[in-house]
Formats: C-alpha cells, structure tokens, sequence
C-alpha cells in the first residue's frame, strides 16, 4: 500500500473520528460565542488546516522517512496553539477559564456532547501592505482546541460562555435535585 493512500486513509479515521453524529437537540446560540450541539464550524477549519499541512509534510520528506501519523502529529503541533485553561468544581456550578488574547468572541465555538466540553477556536491576523492592496500582506492564524470531561449533574442548556478583555470563561450550573 503506498504512503499517500496510508496518509488518506489515516486522515480519514481522524475524521470519522473528530466528527461523530450529533443528535438532534436544539441549541440556545449566545450573541457573542457560537455554543452549538452540532458540528463545531471552527473545529472543521481547523481540522482542515491540519489535513493540509500533514499532507505538506508527506509531500517534503522521502517516502523512506517518517510515517503518516508523525506527519499528522507535527502538523498538530505547529497548527494548534497551547492554551491554559482551566477547570474549577463549585457547589453551584463548573467554570472553565483562562486566557484567550487575540480571539474575538465569533471566532470561538463552544459544545457539550456525552458529558465533554469541547472548545475551538481559530483567529487569523493580517499585517503588512495598504489597504485594497494585497502586495506584502501576510497572515498568520492560531488556533485552539480543548476538551474537558465534565462532570455528572450538570445543567448543560444553562451554559454561559463569554469572553471579556481577552478572559473565556465558561459556567455550567449543577442541577440540584
């Protein structure tokens, strides 16, 4: 079996994988930050910008070097940026924080499904050249994606996802019984 069609393949089942089925529930949007119960739109690009940059990696080394899943594994790495967020336990509910500088609120994406909050994000920046002129513009985008395993006995359509001065924080209130 060639190397580009082992690559294919593998991107493939990260995919299938990346991008299970959603149910069908509907969701409460936010003005601000998309939450939504189905497919993370940023989450997509992101996967994409991934896809493509393994697929440079395969095309630059030789077939007798390396291995599809490194290539996938150094494409994450230098498409996906680190970020600190963190999860704290409240008696009345869960809070997800931390810093985000440089994201507006439409280019971050928030979901729960089967008890894990997953969080994207994906912000370009331009610099260079005159406006209406494209010569000597660049771009550079960065991208986040995390996940949390949440825990039992939260209220999940009562999340509230903001962002403020460059501060994501998400609550989940607990549902008490």
């Amino acid at each position: 079996m060639s190397s580009s069609l082992i690559l294919v393949l593998l991107m493939d089942a990260f995919q299938l994988f990346w991008r299970p089925r959603m149910n069908s529930q509907t969701s409460t949007d936010f003005p601000a930050i998309r939450k939504s119960d189905e497919t993370l739109v940023i989450l997509d690009r992101i996967q994409d910008a991934i896809r493509e940059h393994a697929y440079r990696i395969f095309n630059d080394r030789s077939p007798t070097e390396g291995d599809s899943i490194s290539d996938w594994l150094e494409a994450e790495s230098e498409v996906l940026s680190d970020i600190d967020l963190k999860m704290e336990e409240g008696d009345c509910s869960v809070v997800i924080e931390g810093p985000v500088d440089g994201f507006l609120a439409e280019e971050i994406e928030a979901r729960v499904r089967d008890g894990v909050l997953e969080i994207a994000g994906q912000h370009t920046e331009h610099t260079g050249g005159e406006q209406g002129n494209s010569a000597g513009t660049s771009s550079k985008q960065t991208s986040f994606f995390s996940v949390f395993r949440l825990p039992e006995s939260l209220d999940t359509d009562k999340m509230e996802v903001t962002l403020d001065c460059g501060k994501l924080a998400v609550r989940i209130p607990r549902l008490f019984h």
